[in-house]
């Protein structure tokens, strides 16, 4: 940012028309840390034309980048007319990131009047200033809609949020199988560094040497055995680990507190979430801000939390956790995290208490974030990166039957993620066959490539026996928060690599019921999105924000 105020300075200064052309990483073109930035160079250019070059391959995106980089790229050319007034309200925009190298190097290398048609023009928000359009949304019925969370004064749903748990590392305190947690955590008490590298070395981030024998030590200063054994079964608790992927923790706050401090720290205990998870009238769910950053299209991003809530809920960011009530400050009590006008407005609605409704709140919001009606609707306001003053905005029916029947479609919805959730079988699976065709000692592969597409097959192996699982391609696709359901949570969890365990009979029909949970989200989605379409049709009265 300095050099591109030198060059910006440097050219002001010059009593000459001028040019500035500077490669930028793609999220300048929209992020809100350089907006001040964009409105600067608004303020002090004639006109600009952007070329976006690169996507950026960390959202997922195949890219073939022309800069070796995962972070996207950008050109930005500016022009300057000495002796006029300085200001463009307009841009001329290209992209070029679908193109292959090749394509790219021939676009940026041809002549202007052969590209110039490549170009389309487009108003600057003053609000932004981004230099990248989004797709037109009805910008006047959105504006009608209630803010999720807003970092200033204005009228939002929820009073507060807080980012999840963040564990480093994530594999020394979490694993799927919490008998395998204590056992893991009992080998490394005995045998420290030796006995713990085992478990990890297969793992894309297993965590070091430091951290093992930090481990090591606090759990033999807790005393013999026993006392261990205590402490492992008073603080592994259920995780709200990944989308549709509960884990166990071992929540343990004197560890924790100290890895915070070790290895460049990381750690952060987040004793708010802490606090209100430990009351068992909490519910809440995980958001990204900033959907942009997880996919190159957007799709879900968000996810229930039932349990205590790590950070990565999503891929990129801190997964933000809303909830029915939040702790009062310097207290051990709970308060209502609902706007309080709101609940007052839906009270005379519903005739419902208050304290129900809260719940009735986070399960109606995060209904609306799901329904793919309302994702493709106003995909042109949410499918952005991270902008504090642009928080997602969810509709509030001024219906009683309406509100009350899309919170408990959210209900429904949210309950598919509970450890305990029983689905029907959807997809007609075979249990008994399926489970006979695990052998003994089967370790299941974390692969990279484990469908079928053509036969929707959902492949199973561990290098030599396969098992062949009915997988619609509906569901292979599935992602949620900027994660691959299947492939990139459930399979790659359960694998060998993270588990350390064999891939039992009992292993595959949680696959199974996995997999119908999948099938029954998409049933209960379609249902909201029935419900959605009338609220955005207009068919329906909306309570409007103050």
């Amino acid at each position: 940012m300095q050099f591109l105020r030198w060059e910006c300075k440097k050219l002001i200064d010059t009593p000459n028309n001028s040019v500035l052309s500077v490669v930028v990483p793609l999220s300048f073109l929209e992020a809100e840390s350089y907006k001040y930035a964009r409105k600067y160079l608004a303020k002090n250019f004639s006109d600009a034309w952007i070329v976006a070059v690169d996507a950026d391959a960390r959202t997922g995106i195949r890219s073939d980048s022309l800069f070796n980089t995962l972070q996207g790229r950008a050109v930005i050319v500016l022009a300057r007319e000495y002796g006029k007034e300085q200001a463009f309200t307009t841009y001329h925009f290209a992209s070029c990131t679908e193109m292959n190298r090749t394509e790219k190097e021939a676009f940026l290398l041809a002549d202007i009047e052969k590209t110039q048609g490549n170009f389309d023009t487009y108003l600057l928000s003053t609000e932004t200033y981004a230099l990248v359009p989004s797709k037109p949304f009805n910008e006047t019925l959105y504006q009608k809609f209630w803010a999720v969370s807003s970092d200033s004064n204005a009228s939002a749903i929820f009073l507060n949020h807080c980012s999840g748990i963040k564990l480093a590392p994530t594999a020394a305190f979490t694993h799927v199988k919490a008998p395998m947690l204590k056992r893991r955590s009992k080998d490394i008490a005995v045998g420290g560094v030796d006995a713990g590298r085992p478990w990890f070395s297969n793992q894309d981030k297993p965590p070091k040497d430091e951290k093992i024998q930090a481990f090591y030590s606090a759990l033999n200063e807790c005393g013999n055995s026993k006392s261990i054994d205590n402490l492992l079964k008073n603080n592994i608790h259920p995780y709200s680990f990944r989308p549709y992927l509960t884990s166990n923790v071992l929540l343990w706050t004197s560890l924790l507190q100290k890895y915070s401090k070790i290895g460049g720290g990381g750690t952060r205990l987040r004793p708010e979430i802490v606090q209100a998870y430990s009351d068992a009238d909490t519910i809440g769910f995980a958001m990204a801000h900033a959907p942009k950053d997880l996919n190159p299209t957007l799709s879900q991003f968000v996810s229930f939390c039932w349990y205590y809530p790590d950070n990565d809920m999503c891929t990129r960011g801190n997964s933000h956790i809303y909830m029915n009530q939040y702790p009062k400050k310097k207290s051990d009590s709970m308060i209502c995290n609902i706007n309080s006008s709101l609940l007052d407005t839906l009270s005379d609605m519903t005739g419902m208490k208050q304290i129900d409704l809260a719940k009735d709140v986070v399960f109606y919001t995060y209904a609306i974030l799901c329904s793919q009606i309302y994702l493709d609707e106003f995909e042109g306001a949410l499918f952005t990166v991270n902008q504090s003053d642009k928080r997602a905005r969810v509709p509030i029916v001024d219906e009683a039957e309406i509100f009350l029947k899309v919170a408990a479609l959210g209900k429904k919805l949210a309950e598919l993620e509970k450890i305990d959730y029983v689905p029907e079988n959807l997809l007609k699976f075979d249990y008994e066959i399926l489970e006979n065709e695990v052998p003994s000692g089967f370790h299941l592969s974390n692969s990279a490539h484990p469908f079928d597409e053509e036969n929707e097959q959902l492949i199973l192996t561990d290098g030599a026996k396969v098992i062949n699982v009915y997988c619609p391609i509906e569901l292979q696709k599935l992602n949620i928060s900027g994660y691959d359901i299947i492939k990139g949570v459930w399979l790659k969890f359960n694998s060998y690599d993270f588990t350390h365990c064999d891939f039992t009979s009992m292993d595959i029909r949680k696959l199974l019921d996995f997999l119908n949970t999948l099938a029954t989200h998409t049933q209960y989605v379609a249902q909201i999105d029935d419900a959605v379409r009338v609220i955005l049709n207009g068919e329906a009265n909306l309570i409007t924000p103050n």
